[in-house]
Protein backbone atom coordinates (compact mmCIF):
# COMPACT_ATOMS: atom_id res chain seq x y z
CA UNK A 1 0.00 0.00 0.00
CA UNK A 2 1.52 3.44 -1.13
CA UNK A 3 2.38 5.57 2.11
CA UNK A 4 0.12 8.71 1.17
CA UNK A 5 -3.01 6.56 0.32
CA UNK A 6 -2.84 4.75 4.21
CA UNK A 7 -2.26 8.41 5.55
CA UNK A 8 -5.44 9.66 3.74
CA UNK A 9 -7.20 6.49 4.67
CA UNK A 10 -6.01 7.09 8.18
CA UNK A 11 -7.35 10.84 8.07
CA UNK A 12 -10.51 9.75 6.72
CA UNK A 13 -10.72 7.02 9.95
CA UNK A 14 -9.87 9.89 12.21
CA UNK A 15 -12.46 12.24 10.53
CA UNK A 16 -15.19 9.76 10.92
CA UNK A 17 -14.83 9.04 14.53
CA UNK A 18 -14.12 12.75 15.73
CA UNK A 19 -14.75 12.51 18.98
CA UNK A 20 -12.76 9.16 20.02
CA UNK A 21 -9.86 10.44 18.02
CA UNK A 22 -9.69 14.12 19.67
CA UNK A 23 -10.01 12.17 23.30
CA UNK A 24 -7.22 9.83 21.95
CA UNK A 25 -5.21 13.10 21.22
CA UNK A 26 -5.71 14.77 24.29
CA UNK A 27 -2.93 12.63 26.28
CA UNK A 28 -0.55 13.82 23.11
CA UNK A 29 -1.98 17.32 23.08
CA UNK A 30 -1.18 17.72 26.80
CA UNK A 31 2.06 16.18 27.04
CA UNK A 32 3.42 18.02 24.06
CA UNK A 33 1.72 21.25 25.55
CA UNK A 34 3.28 20.96 28.74
CA UNK A 35 6.63 19.90 27.67
CA UNK A 36 6.97 23.10 25.43
CA UNK A 37 5.22 25.26 27.84
CA UNK A 38 7.56 23.98 30.70
CA UNK A 39 10.57 24.31 28.87
CA UNK A 40 10.06 27.92 26.95
CA UNK A 41 9.09 29.12 30.43
CA UNK A 42 12.58 28.13 32.07
CA UNK A 43 14.41 29.47 28.71
CA UNK A 44 12.75 32.35 28.71
CA UNK A 45 13.29 33.02 32.23
CA UNK A 46 16.84 32.03 31.94
CA UNK A 47 17.29 34.22 28.89
CA UNK A 48 15.80 37.44 30.84
CA UNK A 49 18.75 36.71 33.71
CA UNK A 50 21.42 36.22 31.73
CA UNK A 51 20.68 39.73 29.34
CA UNK A 52 20.18 41.38 32.70
CA UNK A 53 23.81 39.96 34.07
CA UNK A 54 24.99 40.74 30.64
CA UNK A 55 23.88 44.64 31.52
CA UNK A 56 26.75 44.32 34.28
CA UNK A 57 29.17 44.49 31.49
CA UNK A 58 31.65 41.97 29.84
CA UNK A 59 34.76 44.19 31.29
CA UNK A 60 33.77 43.99 34.53
CA UNK A 61 34.92 41.83 37.61
CA UNK A 62 33.53 41.40 41.27
CA UNK A 63 35.63 40.93 44.08
CA UNK A 64 33.96 39.75 47.40
CA UNK A 65 35.36 38.92 50.57
CA UNK A 66 34.62 35.41 52.29
CA UNK A 67 34.01 37.29 55.60
CA UNK A 68 33.09 40.64 56.32
CA UNK A 69 36.51 41.99 57.52
CA UNK A 70 38.10 40.31 53.83
CA UNK A 71 39.00 43.17 51.74
CA UNK A 72 39.40 46.41 52.21
CA UNK A 73 39.64 50.37 51.54
CA UNK A 74 43.50 49.43 50.87
CA UNK A 75 42.94 46.49 48.50
CA UNK A 76 40.91 48.49 46.33
CA UNK A 77 43.67 51.23 45.98
CA UNK A 78 46.17 48.72 45.46
CA UNK A 79 44.13 47.09 42.68
CA UNK A 80 43.84 50.42 41.13
CA UNK A 81 47.56 50.48 40.59
CA UNK A 82 47.40 47.60 38.68
CA UNK A 83 47.74 47.55 34.84
CA UNK A 84 44.92 46.72 32.59
CA UNK A 85 42.35 48.73 35.06
CA UNK A 86 40.42 51.58 34.00
CA UNK A 87 37.50 52.02 37.24
CA UNK A 88 37.72 50.03 40.57
CA UNK A 89 34.37 50.82 42.69
CA UNK A 90 34.17 50.18 46.34
CA UNK A 91 30.65 49.38 47.73
CA UNK A 92 29.90 48.47 51.53
CA UNK A 93 26.48 47.18 52.90
CA UNK A 94 24.57 46.61 56.26
CA UNK A 95 20.80 46.49 57.02
CA UNK A 96 18.58 49.14 58.78
CA UNK A 97 14.97 49.89 59.13
CA UNK A 98 13.84 52.77 56.29
CA UNK A 99 10.51 54.76 57.98
CA UNK A 100 8.17 57.27 56.12
CA UNK A 101 5.00 59.14 57.48
CA UNK A 102 3.26 56.35 56.09
CA UNK A 103 4.82 53.01 56.90
CA UNK A 104 8.75 51.52 57.90
CA UNK A 105 10.70 48.14 56.55
CA UNK A 106 14.13 46.72 56.95
CA UNK A 107 15.80 47.14 53.80
CA UNK A 108 19.58 46.64 52.75
CA UNK A 109 21.70 49.83 52.62
CA UNK A 110 24.14 49.78 49.92
CA UNK A 111 27.10 52.56 50.22
CA UNK A 112 28.89 53.39 46.92
CA UNK A 113 31.57 55.55 45.30
CA UNK A 114 31.51 57.83 42.82
CA UNK A 115 32.12 55.46 40.17
CA UNK A 116 29.40 53.01 41.09
CA UNK A 117 27.01 54.68 38.62
CA UNK A 118 29.63 54.55 35.23
CA UNK A 119 30.67 50.54 36.26
CA UNK A 120 27.14 49.33 36.74
CA UNK A 121 25.06 51.64 34.86
CA UNK A 122 21.55 51.10 36.93
CA UNK A 123 18.83 52.65 35.23
CA UNK A 124 16.36 55.55 36.93
CA UNK A 125 13.03 55.77 36.93
CA UNK A 126 12.74 58.88 38.18
CA UNK A 127 15.08 61.38 40.07
CA UNK A 128 18.76 60.63 39.64
CA UNK A 129 21.35 58.06 41.10
CA UNK A 130 23.75 59.87 43.61
CA UNK A 131 26.16 62.88 42.95
CA UNK A 132 29.53 62.88 43.61
CA UNK A 133 29.70 64.05 46.84
CA UNK A 134 33.29 62.52 47.51
CA UNK A 135 34.31 66.03 49.37
CA UNK A 136 30.96 66.01 51.81
CA UNK A 137 31.81 64.24 55.25
CA UNK A 138 28.14 63.44 55.30
CA UNK A 139 25.75 63.53 52.60
CA UNK A 140 22.30 62.08 53.83
CA UNK A 141 20.96 61.12 50.51
CA UNK A 142 19.56 57.83 49.78
CA UNK A 143 18.08 56.71 46.33
CA UNK A 144 15.54 53.65 46.40
CA UNK A 145 14.47 50.51 44.16
CA UNK A 146 10.94 50.67 43.06
CA UNK A 147 9.94 47.47 45.22
CA UNK A 148 11.01 49.51 48.35
CA UNK A 149 9.73 52.96 47.54
CA UNK A 150 6.61 50.74 47.41
CA UNK A 151 7.17 49.15 50.91
CA UNK A 152 7.15 52.78 52.14
CA UNK A 153 4.02 53.66 50.16
CA UNK A 154 6.16 56.45 48.04
CA UNK A 155 5.25 57.61 44.34
CA UNK A 156 7.47 59.59 41.93
CA UNK A 157 6.67 62.56 43.71
CA UNK A 158 8.16 61.25 46.66
CA UNK A 159 11.56 62.70 45.38
CA UNK A 160 13.39 65.55 47.32
CA UNK A 161 11.03 64.04 50.32
CA UNK A 162 13.26 62.72 53.82
CA UNK A 163 13.04 59.25 55.02
CA UNK A 164 14.29 57.73 58.24
CA UNK A 165 17.46 55.37 58.07
CA UNK A 166 16.94 54.12 61.59
CA UNK A 167 17.01 57.21 63.36
CA UNK A 168 18.66 59.65 60.97
CA UNK A 169 16.78 61.79 58.21
CA UNK A 170 17.97 60.99 54.55
CA UNK A 171 16.80 62.93 51.28
CA UNK A 172 15.29 60.79 48.48
CA UNK A 173 17.26 61.91 45.13
CA UNK A 174 16.05 58.94 42.94
CA UNK A 175 13.99 55.73 42.44
CA UNK A 176 14.96 53.17 40.36
CA UNK A 177 13.37 51.23 37.44
CA UNK A 178 13.28 47.27 38.95
CA UNK A 179 12.18 46.26 35.94
CA UNK A 180 15.49 46.26 34.26
CA UNK A 181 17.91 47.18 37.34
CA UNK A 182 18.88 43.36 38.12
CA UNK A 183 19.89 43.34 41.69
CA UNK A 184 17.81 46.45 42.70
CA UNK A 185 14.93 45.25 44.33
CA UNK A 186 13.60 46.00 47.82
CA UNK A 187 17.70 47.86 48.19
CA UNK A 188 18.36 51.64 48.62
CA UNK A 189 21.48 52.96 47.85
CA UNK A 190 23.47 55.81 49.97
CA UNK A 191 27.42 57.31 49.40
CA UNK A 192 29.90 55.41 50.94
CA UNK A 193 31.33 57.74 53.02
CA UNK A 194 27.53 58.00 54.52
CA UNK A 195 27.14 54.21 55.05
CA UNK A 196 30.60 54.32 56.96
CA UNK A 197 29.18 56.32 59.31
CA UNK A 198 26.08 54.90 60.21
CA UNK A 199 25.83 50.84 58.56
CA UNK A 200 29.10 49.71 58.08
CA UNK A 201 32.69 49.22 59.84
CA UNK A 202 35.66 50.84 57.80
CA UNK A 203 37.87 49.88 56.34
CA UNK A 204 35.91 47.01 55.72
CA UNK A 205 34.19 46.71 52.22
CA UNK A 206 31.71 44.46 50.96
CA UNK A 207 32.80 44.27 47.43
CA UNK A 208 35.12 45.76 45.05
CA UNK A 209 33.58 45.86 41.28
CA UNK A 210 36.68 46.53 38.90
CA UNK A 211 36.46 47.55 34.86
CA UNK A 212 39.02 46.24 32.77
CA UNK A 213 40.21 48.30 29.61
CA UNK A 214 38.68 45.90 27.54
CA UNK A 215 37.11 42.42 27.75
CA UNK A 216 40.28 40.70 26.44
CA UNK A 217 42.06 40.73 28.89
CA UNK A 218 39.98 39.84 31.74
CA UNK A 219 41.50 36.44 32.25
CA UNK A 220 44.75 38.07 32.15
CA UNK A 221 43.34 41.16 35.09
CA UNK A 222 41.65 38.07 36.81
CA UNK A 223 44.93 36.04 37.33
CA UNK A 224 47.12 39.30 38.50
CA UNK A 225 44.92 40.97 41.37
CA UNK A 226 44.23 36.73 42.59
CA UNK A 227 48.10 37.12 42.90
CA UNK A 228 47.83 41.11 44.64
CA UNK A 229 44.91 39.58 46.55
CA UNK A 230 46.79 36.68 47.89
CA UNK A 231 49.83 38.24 48.42
CA UNK A 232 48.48 41.30 50.26
CA UNK A 233 46.34 38.85 52.57
CA UNK A 234 49.27 36.31 53.49
CA UNK A 235 47.57 33.49 51.52
CA UNK A 236 50.07 30.26 51.15
CA UNK A 237 49.22 27.18 49.93
CA UNK A 238 48.17 25.64 52.35
CA UNK A 239 45.29 28.04 53.20
CA UNK A 240 41.97 28.90 51.40
CA UNK A 241 42.24 32.32 49.88
CA UNK A 242 39.66 34.78 51.80
CA UNK A 243 37.77 36.44 48.28
CA UNK A 244 36.61 35.18 45.06
CA UNK A 245 36.77 37.17 42.13
CA UNK A 246 33.90 36.29 38.96
CA UNK A 247 33.08 37.79 35.96
CA UNK A 248 30.27 38.09 33.69
CA UNK A 249 31.21 35.07 31.60
CA UNK A 250 31.25 33.18 34.71
CA UNK A 251 27.85 34.07 35.78
CA UNK A 252 26.65 33.11 32.39
CA UNK A 253 27.81 30.69 32.28
CA UNK A 254 26.54 28.99 35.84
CA UNK A 255 23.16 30.32 34.56
CA UNK A 256 23.14 28.42 31.35
CA UNK A 257 23.64 25.49 33.02
CA UNK A 258 21.53 25.95 35.55
CA UNK A 259 18.78 26.47 32.73
CA UNK A 260 19.49 23.41 31.01
CA UNK A 261 19.49 21.51 34.20
CA UNK A 262 15.43 23.04 34.43
CA UNK A 263 15.14 22.34 30.67
CA UNK A 264 16.06 18.60 31.40
CA UNK A 265 13.97 18.27 34.86
CA UNK A 266 10.58 19.88 33.27
CA UNK A 267 10.92 18.21 29.71
CA UNK A 268 11.46 14.99 31.79
CA UNK A 269 8.31 15.56 34.03
CA UNK A 270 6.07 16.48 31.07
CA UNK A 271 7.34 13.82 28.71
CA UNK A 272 5.37 11.72 31.28
CA UNK A 273 2.21 12.87 30.12
CA UNK A 274 3.22 11.77 26.47
CA UNK A 275 3.68 8.17 27.55
CA UNK A 276 0.45 8.54 29.41
CA UNK A 277 -1.31 9.59 26.17
CA UNK A 278 0.46 7.03 23.79
CA UNK A 279 -0.58 4.08 25.86
CA UNK A 280 -4.09 6.26 25.73
CA UNK A 281 -3.33 5.63 21.81
CA UNK A 282 -2.57 2.19 21.91
CA UNK A 283 -5.74 1.46 23.77
CA UNK A 284 -7.46 3.08 21.39
CA UNK A 285 -6.39 1.19 18.65
CA UNK A 286 -6.26 -2.11 20.14
CA UNK A 287 -10.41 -1.40 20.27
CA UNK A 288 -10.21 -0.15 16.67
CA UNK A 289 -8.45 -3.81 15.70
CA UNK A 290 -11.47 -5.28 17.28
CA UNK A 291 -14.37 -3.38 15.92
CA UNK A 292 -12.29 -3.53 12.39
CA UNK A 293 -11.72 -7.02 12.43
CA UNK A 294 -14.66 -8.46 9.88
CA UNK A 295 -12.84 -5.04 7.47
CA UNK A 296 -9.91 -7.03 7.69
CA UNK A 297 -10.66 -10.48 7.12
CA UNK A 298 -12.17 -8.85 3.91
CA UNK A 299 -9.33 -6.88 2.78
CA UNK A 300 -7.07 -10.08 3.59
CA UNK A 301 -9.63 -12.23 1.82
CA UNK A 302 -8.98 -9.99 -1.68
CA UNK A 303 -5.20 -10.01 -1.44
CA UNK A 304 -4.07 -7.49 1.06
CA UNK A 305 -0.65 -8.38 2.77
CA UNK A 306 -0.09 -8.70 6.48
CA UNK A 307 2.77 -5.86 5.78
CA UNK A 308 -0.18 -4.00 4.83
CA UNK A 309 -2.23 -4.51 7.57
CA UNK A 310 0.36 -3.37 9.50
CA UNK A 311 1.53 0.14 7.93
CA UNK A 312 -2.33 0.98 7.51
CA UNK A 313 -3.09 0.63 11.30
CA UNK A 314 0.44 1.98 12.36
CA UNK A 315 0.26 5.20 10.33
CA UNK A 316 -3.24 5.72 11.91
CA UNK A 317 -1.36 5.60 15.43
CA UNK A 318 1.08 8.35 13.76
CA UNK A 319 -1.20 10.52 12.63
CA UNK A 320 -3.34 10.97 15.84
CA UNK A 321 0.21 11.27 17.75
CA UNK A 322 1.14 13.90 15.54
CA UNK A 323 -1.95 15.76 14.86
CA UNK A 324 -2.16 15.62 19.11
CA UNK A 325 1.78 17.15 18.46
CA UNK A 326 0.76 19.88 16.18
CA UNK A 327 -2.08 20.96 18.17
CA UNK A 328 -0.03 21.12 21.46
CA UNK A 329 2.88 22.67 20.18
CA UNK A 330 0.20 25.89 19.30
CA UNK A 331 -1.01 26.04 22.65
CA UNK A 332 2.01 25.78 24.32
CA UNK A 333 3.64 28.10 23.24
CA UNK A 334 0.26 30.44 23.39
CA UNK A 335 0.55 29.23 27.42
CA UNK A 336 4.28 30.07 27.25
CA UNK A 337 3.42 33.75 25.84
CA UNK A 338 1.26 34.75 28.61
CA UNK A 339 2.89 33.20 31.42
CA UNK A 340 5.94 35.12 30.06
CA UNK A 341 3.85 38.52 29.71
CA UNK A 342 2.43 37.66 33.68
CA UNK A 343 6.40 36.79 35.01
CA UNK A 344 7.82 40.04 33.00
CA UNK A 345 10.63 37.65 31.03
CA UNK A 346 11.19 37.20 27.83
CA UNK A 347 9.51 35.04 25.98
CA UNK A 348 11.67 31.97 24.29
CA UNK A 349 10.75 30.05 20.70
CA UNK A 350 12.91 26.93 20.24
CA UNK A 351 11.95 25.65 16.48
CA UNK A 352 14.45 22.82 18.13
CA UNK A 353 11.90 22.19 20.90
CA UNK A 354 9.24 22.59 18.89
CA UNK A 355 10.96 19.91 15.98
CA UNK A 356 12.15 17.74 19.33
CA UNK A 357 8.13 17.42 20.51
CA UNK A 358 6.66 16.45 17.12
CA UNK A 359 9.76 13.94 17.03
CA UNK A 360 8.92 12.89 20.21
CA UNK A 361 5.14 12.32 19.71
CA UNK A 362 5.60 11.08 16.39
CA UNK A 363 7.99 8.23 17.94
CA UNK A 364 4.88 7.75 20.75
CA UNK A 365 2.89 6.91 17.88
CA UNK A 366 5.47 4.44 16.30
CA UNK A 367 6.19 2.60 20.17
CA UNK A 368 2.56 2.23 21.44
CA UNK A 369 0.66 1.76 18.32
CA UNK A 370 2.96 -1.58 16.94
CA UNK A 371 1.47 -3.41 19.09
CA UNK A 372 -2.36 -3.05 17.79
CA UNK A 373 -0.93 -2.52 14.30
CA UNK A 374 0.79 -6.06 14.76
CA UNK A 375 -2.13 -7.33 16.22
CA UNK A 376 -4.45 -6.51 13.16
CA UNK A 377 -1.64 -8.20 10.77
CA UNK A 378 -1.89 -11.13 12.32
CA UNK A 379 -5.69 -11.63 11.79
CA UNK A 380 -6.77 -14.61 9.93
CA UNK A 381 -8.61 -14.03 7.26
CA UNK A 382 -11.04 -16.78 7.74
CA UNK A 383 -11.18 -16.32 11.53
CA UNK A 384 -11.52 -12.84 10.81
CA UNK A 385 -14.63 -12.73 8.60
CA UNK A 386 -16.42 -14.89 11.00
CA UNK A 387 -16.37 -12.89 13.85
CA UNK A 388 -19.46 -11.39 14.81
Amino acid sequence: MNILIAARLAFARILATKTRSGLTMLGIIIGVMSLIALVSVAQGATSGIQDQFKGLGARNLTITGTTPQSITVEDAQAIAQEPGIDIVSETVSGRATLSSNQASTKAQIVGVDADYKTVVDPDIFVGTFLPDVADVGDARLIVLSTTLATDLELDAYSVGSTIAVGSTEFTIVGILDDADGFGSRGTAYIPIETAFKYVAVPPYLSSITVQTVNEKIVPEVTSNLTALLKSRHNITADREADFVITDASQILDAIGTVEQFLSLLLGGIASISLVVGGIGIMNIMLVSVRERTREIGIRRAIGAQQSQILTQFLIEAVVLSLVGGIIGVIIGEIVAYFLSSLGEWNFALSPGMIFASLGFSMFVGVVFGVWPARTASKLKPVEALRFE
